[in-house]
């Protein structure tokens, strides 16, 4: 079984792309269209690849389409796509629901601003995965879509939805709660916002939202502000003080090269958990603990030396558990975990709450896929946030250039069975959930680990 991508970190030439739709499936970068293959799976259209008859208009057919038949043409390839490569494209959503709903923005569009007609494709490219599973599927703004992003990084702690990175001249506005954009609380911001963010399931969403919430084109179509361009923010920092500031958006290339393709993951390295994001795969001994900690960063390359490093110290003794990070992995290519997870299935490891699993927002794709597997092979506790993926899922995305608007379309070609046939769950809910504050993140502690080593009570 065959699942191809590139690690969100890695790409520098892709925004919200790069980072939604990485792991089984994810994009991989190409700068022609082409086709890739392995000995054991299908076909998988890079990233580059345009779809044959879908988004390839000649010259003197674009030049033939009105604005309005632009946007019309735009809504349509949607479904042809979905009909197309799909492997089950209904599978969450009525198709007669659908078609209502895209005949009716159909009509709308000669009223819409250009805002308003982004907003109609980009909702209904992402509505059929709004019942979950289908979390590679649908629009992700590349670098030349022509829209701009607000210059802040965004994660939705426990308390609040917090700044975690700013470029210049916004530097000092990191650590503050955002409670409301151009007046509008923060909840009602997300609850516009996230019908058009594909997803597996909720957890997803917790990643997902805040970014599409940076993108001022979005913001204008869905009315919280009255134009694109700049917004105002209502902060808190963190010794509670309150303003409002203004934010201006800049290019969706200029935000890649300031956050280097990666906008989801949080940027310090303090913590444990946070360093080393750049190794796929390494481990420690904590001593305090006794604990072999085995952070998992992104499902590729050969992970068999470290498997049989980690099993000799398990059977060196004097270790009470071991730990399996996943909180930072968004997938990759799962033909390449079979020797860990051989490893950690081993009886020396294998033991009654000896074997622990951390998840997250970010585990998605192949990573969701390794932790169904240890989910059905061993007896492994899952502590931390429910994973961002789903056990079963959709995967494998090919990319579909729509004809107008300039947008990109990613679609799921493949579908992904590691838990059960009738497994109707959408993520992996942990054992022990264990919620992070801003407070712990920036005073660089993790209590997940801290739970899951057994320093601290649980659910502290």
């Amino acid at each position: 079984m065959f699942c191809r991508t590139t690690h969100a970190a890695r790409l520098t030439t892709l925004a919200l792309a790069t980072t939604l739709a990485i792991g089984c499936g994810g994009p991989a970068p190409s700068s022609s269209p082409s086709s890739a293959a392995s000995a054991s799976g299908p076909l998988v259209t890079a990233a580059g690849s345009v779809a044959p008859g879908i988004g390839t208009a000649t010259p003197s057919a674009l030049t033939a389409l009105t604005r309005d038949g632009g946007w019309r043409a735009d809504i349509d390839a949607l479904l042809e796509a979905r009909e197309r490569y799909h492997p089950n494209p209904w599978h969450g959503f009525d198709r007669d629901t659908w078609i209502a709903a895209a005949d009716a923005a159909k009509v709308r569009i000669p009223t819409l601003t250009d805002a308003q007609a982004l907003v109609e494709v980009v909702r209904l490219a992402a509505m059929p995965d709004w019942g979950g599973r289908d979390g590679h599927t649908g629009i992700f703004f590349l670098p030349d879509s022509g829209v701009h992003a607000y210059p802040i990084l965004l994660w939705q702690f426990s308390d609040g939805m917090v700044i975690t990175a700013a470029r210049a001249p916004y530097e000092k506005l990191v650590g503050s709660r955002i409670e409301a954009i151009a007046g509008r609380p923060i909840a009602d911001v997300l609850a516009l916002v996230e019908p058009l963010a594909p997803r597996d399931n909720d957890s997803n969403l917790l990643s997902y939202g805040p970014l599409y919430m940076r993108i001022t084109e979005l913001l204008a179509g869905l009315g919280v502000i009255d134009a694109v361009g700049p917004a105002t923010f209502t902060l808190v920092d963190q010794k509670g003080t309150r303003s409002d500031v203004e934010i201006e958006p800049i290019t969706v290339a200029d935000d890649v090269a300031w956050h280097h393709g990666d906008p989801l993951h949080l940027p310090d390295d303090r913590p444990l958990w946070l360093s080393k994001r750049d190794t796929n795969l390494w481990w420690t001994f904590l001593d305090d603990s006794r604990t072999v900690y085995i952070q998992y960063n992104e499902v590729l390359g050969s992970v068999g030396t470290v498997a049989e490093e980690v099993l000799a110290r398990v059977r060196q003794g004097g270790v009470d558990r071991v730990v399996v990070d996943l909180r930072n992995n968004g997938g990759g290519d799962n033909s390449t975990y079979r020797a860990l997870l051989t490893a950690l299935a081993d009886p020396a490891i294998d033991r009654a709450g000896h074997l622990t699993i951390l998840t997250g927002r970010l585990t998605f794709s192949a990573a969701a896929n390794f932790a169904a597997d240890l989910e059905q092979t061993t007896d492994a506790t899952f502590v931390g946030e429910a994973m961002g993926g789903s056990p079963n899922l959709y995967g494998d995305v090919r990319r579909i250039d729509l004809p107008y608007g300039d947008q990109a379309l990613f679609m799921a070609t493949r579908y992904w069975q590691r838990s059960t046939a009738d497994d109707l769950r959408l993520t992996i809910e942990p054992d022990l959930a264990i919620p992070l504050s801003s407070e712990d993140y920036f005073a660089g502690r993790d209590p997940v680990l801290d739970a899951a080593t057994g320093q601290t009570p649980a659910g502290e």
